[in-house]
């Protein structure tokens, strides 16, 4: 037995080989057709989605649009089949390729359910009882597959000489403009509205930007693709989209090239790319693992007299909200955001936003750094102690936490907090605190507060959130280091020394450039409002540029009747708030030439 069954693996060799050697010639030139083809197939998918999900079908154009489909998901079965014929290693094709056999399976077996598992339609509500799950896995596993090809397939296109800041400021600009295109489709407004390119542009800026200002009433003007829409844009422009082109490189098992490893290094704040590739895996399941979780405990804390149709809407606004709340972008399906009958007094609903927004808020580095440190704890000889930047994310995000909280409930404490108990007065002035520097959510109504409030909301907008997070601003690390500069310069110091630990002159020079251009550019954009909005009181278009450009969403309620020119400065100040305006600027010029080796002699300049 062992004999004929060594003889039939040798022939199975051989005929292996013997294949191999047959359709040498012919794999480079037909690997390149495969991926040609991929691409187009790809963007016919993508084609067919936005005229599947973007306008009206009629029965014939559905029935196009199902053997479209058909067509391509047959089409990725032959082209994996036929790269399996064409590798020279079987093995090490399937764990190459194994994304797209896992993805085939999945459409594979929603295939076969729907053959001959599926059960008929319940003859009163025309729905089949796993029907609709069922076409969303499908739908879900089609979408990746054609991502995953388009980054498989991506080696056939020229390589980019785009500077990394180049490519990162126009891979928003992109989002944006596709994603105000995607809002103008017929089928993403509500029935009886129809959303203007002024409109479509300013909410999927805010979307992507993750700020949460407004225009429109998001649950009034957009139909629930609409929204899907939003939450998508929300999620990108949380993470950025580099960062998702990147995770779906890896899935599709292609080379990053150097500018972009550097791109990715920088913007998760790593030592090296290799550390990066592990802190962006670790970013993907920590951003799922904490918007499940924060779903979840929404949905088991809105309060009873919140409308829900039924509870796949509950589950529904659970999850927006949750996407939200983590990635800083205060959009609410509810008119007045949180300050309605039924959440503005839902204190633990609160308490949970406020603590996904914070979670957002702090960045991922410092996150990792904290989680980290918390499974250390099971290994004493391990030394547990926080990096320096860690350190002052956390004692400067707490500081002013506890500062603005301590100091809203003192000012609104017999206005619009005077409706609250003391525990609510505590609760909501916290939200506030939180929501000012990071998400944008309001449970008070912000047109009625007093004007030494709206000062401390500009203040702790201004200062924003953390390096390497979901929220706008100056940085908490920022204002922590200007703080400390200042007050060793008061003492007569030379060097700003944190922990034993010197803080180098670039960083601080890179600090005061950061304070420098952001008051300067909400200066100019204030001065804009002014002449398009003079109607509006001077305060209220400092609130409203402010909250643009620190990509925070708070507003006194003037966004929705501002004109055309005062939308249009505050999509370009959530731009660049969200870019920033130091990676603008590298974007805009050459590369820098390095400094010379050689120092001119000091020179007296009278300050103060």
């Amino acid at each position: 037995m062992p004999f004929f069954q060594e003889n039939f693996i040798r022939r199975l060799r051989n005929l292996r080989e013997n294949i191999n050697i047959l359709l040498y010639d012919s794999k480079n030139v037909v690997t390149r057709m495969l991926n040609l083809l991929s691409i187009l197939a790809a963007l016919a998918g993508i084609a067919g989605l936005i005229l599947a999900y973007g306008f009206e079908n009629t029965p014939r154009l559905s029935l196009w649009i199902k053997h479209i489909f058909r067509g391509i998901i047959l089409f990725y079965y032959l082209k994996f089949f036929i790269g399996y014929l064409y590798s020279f290693s079987p093995r090490k094709y399937f764990k190459e390729y194994q994304v797209n056999a896992i993805l085939l399976a999945i459409l594979l077996c929603v295939f076969l359910y729907k053959s001959f598992l599926a059960q008929p339609p319940d003859p009163l509500t025309g729905k089949s009882e796993y029907g609709m799950l069922s076409s969303i896995v499908e739908q879900v596993a089609f979408l990746v597959l054609l991502v995953v090809e388009i980054g498989r397939a991506s080696a056939l296109l020229p390589a980019t000489r785009l500077s990394p800041q180049k490519l990162f400021v126009l891979s928003f600009l992109l989002l944006i403009l596709a994603g105000a295109a995607l809002l103008m489709l017929p089928q993403m407004s509500a029935e009886g509205t129809k959303v203007s390119f002024i409109d479509a542009l300013f909410t999927s800026t805010s979307a992507s930007c993750v700020t949460g200002l407004s225009t429109v009433d998001i649950a009034a003007t957009f139909s629930l693709r609409g929204q899907i829409i939003i939450m998508l844009l929300v999620q990108f422009g949380g993470l950025g989209i580099l960062t998702f082109a990147t995770f779906f490189l890896i899935l599709a098992k292609r080379n990053i090239g150097i500018s972009n490893q550097a791109l990715i290094k920088d913007s998760l704040d790593a030592r090296n790319f290799k550390e990066s590739i592990f802190l962006l895996k670790d970013i993907f399941i920590a951003t799922l693992v904490i918007e499940t979780i924060g779903a979840v405990l929404i949905f088991f804390n809105w309060s009873n007299s919140t409308p829900f149709l039924d509870v796949y809407q509950k589950a529904y606004y659970s999850v927006f909200h949750s996407i939200a709340a983590f990635n800083n972008a205060g959009f609410s399906l509810f008119e007045g955001n949180l300050f309605n009958y039924f959440c503005r007094n839902a204190y633990m609903l609160q308490i949970i936003i406020a603590v996904l927004a914070i979670l957002g808020g702090i960045g991922f580095p410092v996150l990792k750094d904290i989680f980290s440190d918390s499974r250390k704890r099971f290994l004493p000889s391990v030394k547990r102690r926080w990096s320096l930047n860690t350190r002052i994310v956390v004692f400067t995000s707490c500081f002013l936490i506890v500062l603005g909280t301590v100091l809203f409930m003192v000012f609104e404490w017999n206005h619009s907090l005077q409706e609250h108990s003391l525990g609510g007065k505590i609760v909501v002035s916290f939200f506030q605190s939180a929501s000012s520097r990071t998400s944008g959510f309001n449970s008070v109504d912000f047109g009625q507060v007093l004007n030494p409030t709206l000062l401390l909301l500009i203040i702790l907008m201004f200062i924003g959130a953390s390096p390497a997070s979901t929220g706008g601003g100056i940085k908490t690390t920022t204002f922590f280091i200007l703080f400390v500069s200042a007050i060793n310069t008061v003492r007569g110091k030379q060097r700003v020394n944190i922990e034993h630990s010197q803080i180098p002159d670039s960083t601080i020079f890179r600090a005061t450039t950061i304070l420098l251009f952001s008051m300067l550019f909400v200066t100019i954009g204030t001065i804009v409002l002014t002449f398009t909005d003079s109607s509006h009181d001077l305060i209220e278009l400092v609130f409203e540029e402010i909250s643009a450009f620190t990509t925070t969403g708070l507003s006194t309620g003037i966004t929705s009747v501002l004109s055309d020119g005062g939308k249009i400065t505050l999509i370009v100040s959530m731009f660049m708030g969200r870019i920033g305006l130091l990676t603008f600027g590298f974007a805009l010029t050459r590369r820098m030439k390095p400094e010379p080796a050689y120092k001119y002699p000091e020179a007296h300049v009278i300050l103060g």
